[in-house]
């Protein structure tokens, strides 16, 4: 146990210190792109997972880690997806942009976490049969892209590295941005990310940095109390608002923050929604989005695409859409009438 503490921590502390100098949220990233036009995070969360993916495959060819993947659940994966990036958008953070912002003082984040360490343990539990039985449509025996298009891995790696680099080398200046640039951002999260996967593998899990297995065991352990159900990810995510905490306090950024309650509950209801989808797509923004993507696991990529689709409808819903005029035409037509 205290192997696994004093790794996790290891892992989970600069991580959250990072996630707070380069304001690295995952859900603002993909929301950004459809609201704002603006791909500042979005270049960073590309440049991460080239940083991790190339990395982890030097690991491996080196005999320092082992690749597990998930098995290609593309239902689950696609349908969870896109529930937990509604939830995103309700909760006004990703998974790990929740975690850090618990340690710049966001008590509205506070609340959303617990929602999402709710609603992963109830679905762990309560709805597993559902989950199990939506995970079993799978596409066979292929767990990778390289193993579904049956070329070598580093053929993908060296593809994806010379497209996403030259997508990233050839981008416009950034607007101002507090804290880290994002080539800053996106260059440490992918060596803290693709160093995860050697201090989890010193502990037996070979598997990288994850959020939503390891908020369901602390829920797991909550309710229980049992010890076993603490591993290498819970110490690591019990880190990161403590290294966020750190960063914020250094710049002179925490600071205690109360929302109004309607949005306590709306967060709190992001946070359950998130929890049910991570827990059903088998990982978050973080488990497929950062680590499962870099090792084109199939699951994660289906997961990161309907993730991407699911913020894209919320946000379009909640600040796209006029409803009042969608609702009332009569009303605004007859005002219009009355005016002129």
């Amino acid at each position: 146990m205290l192997r696994q503490m004093i790794l996790g921590l290891l892992v989970g502390i600069p991580f959250g210190y990072a996630l707070q100098r380069g304001r690295y949220c995952m859900q603002t990233a993909f929301r950004d792109i459809l609201l704002a036009r603006d791909f500042t995070l979005f270049r960073a969360y590309i440049l991460a997972v080239l940083v991790q993916m190339i990395l982890v495959h030097v690991f491996a060819q080196m005999g320092w880690v082992t690749i597990t993947r998930a098995p290609s659940f593309w239902l689950a994966a696609m349908l969870g997806g896109f529930i937990f990036g509604i939830g995103m958008v309700l909760a006004g953070g990703c998974a790990s942009g929740t975690w850090y912002r618990v340690g710049e003082g966001m008590v509205g984040s506070m609340v959303a976490l617990v929602g999402f360490v709710i609603g992963a343990t109830l679905t762990d539990t309560h709805l597993k049969p559902v989950v199990a039985s939506l995970r079993s449509f799978t596409l066979g025996d292929p767990r990778s892209l390289a193993e579904l298009l049956r070329i070598n891995p580093w053929v993908l790696i060296a593809l994806f590295t010379l497209v996403g680099g030259l997508w990233l080398v050839r981008s416009p200046q950034s607007p101002y941005q507090r804290g880290w640039s994002w080539y800053q951002t996106g260059l440490i999260i992918g060596v803290i990310a693709a160093l995860a996967w050697i201090a989890s593998g010193a502990t037996g899990r070979n598997y990288g940095l994850s959020v939503v297995q390891p908020a369901a065991s602390i829920g797991h352990f909550i309710a229980s109390g049992r010890t076993d159900a603490l591993n290498w990810g819970t110490f690591m995510l019990l880190g990161i608002p403590l290294g966020a905490f750190i960063s914020a306090r250094a710049a002179g950024e925490f600071k205690k923050r109360v929302p109004k309650p309607q949005r306590l509950v709306q967060q709190f209801g992001g946070g359950l929604i998130m929890g049910l989808g991570g827990v059903l797509a088998g990982g978050c923004n973080i488990g497929n989005g950062l680590t499962g993507a870099s090792v084109f696991a199939i699951s994660s990529i289906l997961a990161v695409i309907f993730i991407i689709l699911g913020t894209w409808t919320a946000v379009y819903g909640m600040f796209m859409v006029d409803w009042d005029s969608v609702f009332r035409p009569r009303e605004k037509e007859k005002k219009y009438i009355k005016a002129s």
